[in-house]
């Protein structure tokens, strides 16, 4: 357990490959439930607990498909669990990363305080550069395609949701 967090945490430093995690269901399963229950916890648009969960559950699932297809199309789903136990890991850490300052952003912005939008913008980025990181790996593509394979797994799987949830776009 001790290899794996010491992997997860060199990907999460843009250090590690997805390929130096083990190709396992118990991982992908509890890295998937990290990232539901994070999801769950930090998301401020549904007030009643099941919209919550089944948002946060979409989400994890949709991410986990679009991941599946990018790596099929390229020849190589059987990499998948290396694959999405890291992004699912990273989002989960994300989350966990943001909460404090999502808890007070309503505060902040009243106060007219722009670094809460900042401090997003850098957790943005860097879970972008983890993907793109992942998915460079993952796709054995150069660093500008991993890039370009992560901006349209966000964007698909974005699209989707926003179908699957209209009530995102008009709270």
């Amino acid at each position: 357990m001790t290899d794996v967090f010491n992997t997860l945490l060199a990907i999460f430093l843009l250090r590690g490959r997805p390929q130096d995690l083990p190709a396992s269901r118990s991982l992908v399963w509890f890295t998937a439930l990290a990232v539901v229950l994070t999801d769950y916890a930090l998301d401020r648009l549904h007030e009643d607990p099941v919209s919550r969960l089944s948002f946060a559950a979409a989400q994890a699932v949709l991410l986990g498909a679009v991941v599946w297809l990018a790596l099929r199309l390229r020849g190589y789903p059987e990499r998948w669990m290396q694959t999405i136990a890291p992004l699912y890991a990273a989002s989960a850490f994300i989350n966990l990363l943001s909460w404090p300052l999502l808890s007070g952003i309503d505060r902040a912005q009243a106060d007219g305080l722009s670094w809460p939008l900042l401090f997003g913008f850098i957790m943005t980025l860097w879970f972008l550069a983890i993907m793109t990181q992942v998915l460079r790996h993952a796709l054995a593509t150069p660093i500008a395609l991993g890039l370009l394979a992560a901006i349209s797994c966000l964007m698909t799987s974005g699209l989707a949701l926003l179908l699957m949830f209209p009530e995102v776009m008009h709270p």
